[in-house]
Parts: C-alpha cells; sequence; structure tokens
C-alpha cells in the first residue's frame, strides 16, 4: 500500500505547480496592499500579513488555486485591550476597546485612529464585526478602484473581482491563473490577553462568524503559528493528511469535511502520540486518521483543539454527517481489507487508486487506458464517465 500512497502523493503535490502561481500572487497581494495603505488609517494600523490554511501548511492539494491569507491590524495602546471569554461561543473572545479610546483620544498621532475605532465600538466599547467589516468593505473598493481592478504580471493584464464571504475579502482572477485570495483581518493580541495559560506568543482574534450563533461582537481566537508548529517536521503527517483532504475532495458526499476540521483531526493525533508514530509506513498511519475520522463521525462530535467545548461538527446537519460517516466507513473497510490480502490482484489495486484519484488522473498514471478498466465482480461497479468529484459508493 505504500508504494501506491506514494504515487498519490506524487500527484497531488503541488510543486510543480507553486512557483509560477506563487509569483503571480506576490503581484497580486503587494499591488493590493500598497493600494489600501493609501488610507491613512488602514496604513497606520496594518502589521503585515501570512498566510494561513493547507498553503501555508503545506497541505494544499494538487493546485494552489486558493490561498488563505490573514492581514493583521494592529491597535494603539493594544496591552489596554480587555479580552473577555465569550460564554456562549466556546473558543471565541470579546474585544473591549474602553481603556484604548480612553489613552489614545489625546494623542495627536492616533487623532485618525481613534475616530475610526470610535465608530466600530458598540456603546458598550466592544469592537464590532459588522462595523469592522464594513470599514474594510470600502477600504478594499477604493483600493480596486484605485487600480482600475488590474495588476500587470510579465505585461500581461490580469483583471480581479472582489466579493465578501463570511470573515474574508475574496480577490479572484480568472487569467493567466485561476485562482482567488481570501484576505481575512486578524487583530492582533499578546500572549498574556490570551485566554489559554499556555499561549507564549502574540495571537490573532479573527472575525468569523457562526452559521447557528451569531454575535456582532464574538471573535474566534487563532493560534496559526502554534499549529504550524505542532504538526511540522513529522515525517508522513502532512503526506497522511494531504492524503484525506485527496479523499474528500473527490467524493462529492464529503463536501462538508472543511480542512481545518481534518487538520484538526491531526492536531489531536499529534498531541498524544511520540513523534516516531508518524515514522511508521504512510499506509498504517492513512488508517489510523481513517478511524479517527470515522469516530468523530460516529460520535457526531468533533472538539475544537483550542476549546474542546466547541463542536465543529455543530454547523453540519445531521443528513450531511450520515453521509460523511457511510462513506468513511466504507473505503475505511476497503483500505483494511487490502491490507489484510495475502494476494494481491490488479483489481485489489485499482479499488486503492481510484479511492484517491479522479478518472483524469487515473488516466495519466496509465492505470486506466482509454475505456479499459480492470475487471471487477464485486458489487461496487466502477463509474469512469466523469473527472469531476464523484459520490462516495457505499458497498
Amino acid at each position: 500500500m505504500d508504494e501506491i500512497f506514494g504515487k498519490i502523493n506524487s500527484e497531488i503535490n503541488i510543486k510543480r505547480y507553486k512557483r509560477e502561481y506563487m509569483s503571480h500572487f506576490e503581484v497580486l497581494r503587494d499591488t493590493i496592499f500598497t493600494a489600501l495603505k493609501k488610507n491613512q488609517t488602514f496604513a497606520a494600523l496594518y502589521n503585515g500579513n501570512y498566510l494561513r490554511g493547507s498553503y501555508a501548511d503545506n497541505l494544499k492539494v494538487k493546485y494552489p488555486n486558493e490561498y488563505d491569507l490573514v492581514f493583521r491590524l494592529k491597535l494603539p495602546e493594544e496591552k489596554r485591550i480587555l479580552v473577555v471569554k465569550d460564554e456562549k461561543i466556546p473558543g471565541n473572545v470579546k474585544l473591549d476597546l474602553s481603556q484604548v479610546l480612553h489613552v489614545i483620544i489625546n494623542q495627536k498621532q492616533h487623532v485618525n485612529t481613534y475616530k475610526q475605532l470610535k465608530k466600530m465600538v458598540t456603546s458598550e466599547s466592544l469592537l464590532s464585526i459588522q462595523l469592522l467589516q464594513s470599514w474594510l468593505e470600502s477600504c478594499f473598493t477604493k483600493a480596486l478602484d484605485d487600480i482600475n481592478k488590474e495588476i500587470i504580471y510579465n505585461d500581461i493584464k490580469t483583471t480581479l473581482s472582489y466579493s465578501k464571504q463570511g470573515p474574508a475579502h475574496t480577490i479572484s482572477v480568472k487569467e493567466p491563473y485561476m485562482y482567488s485570495v481570501d484576505f481575512v483581518p486578524g487583530i492582533v493580541l499578546i500572549s498574556s490577553k490570551a485566554i489559554l495559560p499556555s499561549i507564549s506568543k502574540d495571537w490573532d482574534a479573527i472575525p468569523k462568524p457562526l452559521k447557528c450563533i451569531y454575535s456582532d461582537t464574538s471573535f474566534r481566537a487563532s493560534y496559526d503559528n502554534i499549529e504550524n508548529e505542532m504538526i511540522k517536521n513529522k515525517n508522513n503527517l502532512k503526506n497522511a493528511l494531504r492524503i484525506i483532504k485527496k479523499f474528500r475532495d473527490i467524493h462529492t458526499n464529503m463536501h462538508n469535511l472543511k480542512s481545518y476540521y481534518i487538520k484538526t483531526l491531526f492536531l489531536w493525533r499529534a498531541s498524544r502520540e511520540p513523534e516516531k508514530f508518524w515514522y511508521q509506513p504512510i499506509g498504517f498511519v492513512v488508517i489510523q486518521l481513517f478511524t479517527d475520522l470515522n469516530n468523530s463521525l460516529e460520535k457526531c462530535k468533533l472538539p475544537f483543539y483550542w476549546d474542546p467545548n466547541l463542536n465543529l461538527y455543530e454547523q453540519i446537519g445531521e443528513s450531511g454527517l450520515t453521509d460523511m460517516r457511510r462513506c468513511v466507513q466504507s473505503k475505511k473497510k476497503l483500505l483494511e481489507n487490502y491490507t489484510r490480502l495475502k494476494v494481491k490482484t490488479e483489481v485489489d489495486h485499482f479499488k486503492v487508486y481510484k479511492t484517491f484519484l479522479t478518472v483524469m488522473e487515473l488516466k495519466e498514471h496509465g492505470l486506466i487506458k482509454s475505456s479499459a478498466v480492470p475487471e471487477d465482480k464485486s458489487p461496487e461497479k466502477i463509474r469512469l464517465n466523469s473527472s469531476e468529484p464523484r459520490r462516495c459508493i457505499i458497498q
């Protein structure tokens, strides 16, 4: 099985596409921030940016067509921000700016910042997500107008489109590359303000709304830098994580399984396993994580790593969880049965490959020649009429 997963990993690795996409992305990113910083208040608050999510963790599958970028906003007198744990939404905090505003009202260098912050807080001096995002939306709209909604890369003009989705300000391009960038704001907070005792670095409060519970003043505590440390330099961890993401991507009834949910499973496993666990054969590691995923779906519960009281599956309906559970159980059984076989046929190998690869990818690897496929007499019929994601077929 390790040889099969080696081939699958080579198929889903983005290294062969990474540089050309990245060069274009860097021009887009720098052009946008240069335009945004023409706004004096934005320029005063802006504290750099970093990539987060699958690309930053080197977990992106196949094409680097989505970038999650956090742009950090550092408030003046940040030590005076009062961080309050949100008792109604586990993992979230509220930001009381009363002391900040009280101090900077008389500071000439913060005149514009004070005026803008004053507009973005509630009557209780809590930072408002809606008011913050409304201001940022106006900043992005003005910035894009200033550059005529286009950038130039290698003498080629690229048209940009803007949309607002959740916490992100999304900019999309279609030519010469097709990808999108989610610009997500993060309020910089010092380590001593963390609601967890183990945080030794600064962290971010992300204005990420929950579908099930809406609060205009509740920010998600984000510890990306610590998560990155937890999963790096662990041999087969990232290989296994990419493989499970690939499995998710090609089965349409797994679409509710967000990348961060998969990462969370690995964070929990990494926190309790010695480093040598990740040096075991990739096939063994993948099956272990399929087991973790299956167990979480059976319990209908995936605790947020930083606050177990938050169930990440809470936003997924019962039918969505049932669909995923059945799919995972079926493929977990297939992988376990494969490892038990003393003699493995081409059909056996093919079943594993097609659990993770699209039809087009199977053809590219010579696993399918034209319309010819290994004959499979099992109840599960092989469907090879599309390279698009397909519904998981339960045996």
